[in-house]
């Protein structure tokens, strides 16, 4: 059972909500209605945009026309339609490919809509590595279904996937000024306002559409609390980073390996040391995430080497987490297999499993073109 280690261009840009819950940056745009009923985080998921969304997002668009149309840039006249949004979603998953984008479709499935119906996006636009590690996020919601608290509980996610999933340091989010509403979501989910630019982006409003924007920005203060120089962690495996964390294949000592299991809570294994050991002897690949000599993670692979890897076993020290390590390990894990038809996990049932696993390069098998089934016998 593989679990994380924590709870993820061609966008539209600083859209202005005329009643929005919220509207973030470099991205797009959401509302709010207060007397709409609130819906429970669990009720809220992502995944990665798929080219068959097309016609459920151009639905959205064009039933939305004239809502989003204030602040909202210029679109040829096929952009609310199948084709138009197809392109779209084939540019952002090119974007995707080349490591440089993160988009995701908002999902909700509550008493109130259908079972995981796409009722917006949220994406991480112009993702940096090097010495930045930045990106900013974008996000809209289905005015029916605004102010619900949907574009909150997507924007925690998100935030979850970037900081955790991809190891990045630093989010922006821009806000048209005036957009208060906007401004305070942000400020829920810990952004904080970092500056002002006038003029910053050309909008569909009145005049000739440049709208000032307000400055918002997320750094990742769990990371820094780990590492107070607040430095970054290179993603390449088994470079040491400034912190002298280090991911290498090795297979760890029991002891030390079964003292991880039982701070994770696993105790399918610590109540079974001796299964613990004959798998980890008969794992095709183990790698370790360590700082100096003590033990901080571990992953697992089995494979025939020729056309199947399974990830077994993601799993960090609690007192580790939210610093990147457990996306490091799955890489680390799966690098010598990148050329295999198949990479496979299993997984707990949790939303936030799905984005952050996404954002690594999985996709859940319902999800493929065409569509895959899984099975699993569990013994108990």
């Amino acid at each position: 059972m593989t679990r994380p280690t924590g709870t993820m261009s061609g966008e539209r840009t600083g859209r202005e909500a005329r009643s929005g819950e919220g509207r973030a940056a470099m991205g797009e745009r959401t509302s709010e209605r207060t007397s709409a009923e609130r819906v429970p985080a669990s009720s809220v998921s992502l995944r990665l945009l798929r080219l068959e969304d097309a016609s459920a997002l151009a639905d959205l668009e064009d039933r939305n026309r004239s809502y989003l149309l204030t602040g909202a840039p210029a679109h040829g006249d096929d952009w609310a339609t199948r084709a138009g949004q197809r392109a779209a979603i084939a540019q952002l998953l090119a974007q995707y490919d080349a490591g440089t984008c993160l988009p995701m479709a908002i999902l909700l499935d509550d008493r109130l809509s259908e079972p995981g119906r796409i009722v917006g996006r949220i994406t991480l636009n112009q993702i940096l590595r090097g010495p930045a590690q930045w990106a900013s996020v974008g996000y809209w919601i289905d005015e029916g279904e605004s102010g619900r608290g949907v574009v909150t509980h997507a924007l925690r996610q998100i935030i979850d996937v970037a900081f955790q999933g991809l190891g990045l340091h630093r989010l922006e989010a821009s806000v048209v000024v005036g957009n208060d509403r906007s401004a305070s979501v942000l400020r829920a989910c810990g952004f904080q306002e970092c500056g002002f630019a006038p003029r910053m982006l050309r909008l569909g409003i009145a005049g000739d559409g440049w709208a000032d924007c307000r400055l918002f920005q997320l750094v990742d203060m769990r990371e820094e609390a780990d590492d107070p120089r607040g430095e970054v962690r290179p993603a390449d495996p088994g470079a040491p980073d400034p912190a002298g964390v280090q991911i290498r294949a090795e297979v760890p000592a029991f002891e030390e390996t079964l003292a991880l299991y039982d701070a994770v809570g696993w105790d399918a294994y610590t109540e079974d040391p001796q299964t613990l050991g004959r798998a980890l002897a008969g794992s095709t690949r183990v790698v370790t995430a360590r700082q100096g000599e003590r033990l901080l993670g571990i992953a697992r692979v089995l494979s025939d080497g020729a056309s199947i890897a399974y990830l077994q076993d993601v799993l960090v020290d609690p007192g580790s987490r939210h610093r990147g390590i457990g996306a490091d390990l799955v890489r680390a894990a799966l690098a010598p297999f990148a050329h295999l038809r198949q990479q496979v996990l299993l997984t707990d049932a949790d939303a936030s499993q799905r984005a952050f696993y996404e954002s690594l390069g999985l996709r859940e098998a319902h999800d493929h073109d065409p569509p895959l089934r899984a099975f699993v016998h569990l013994r108990r």
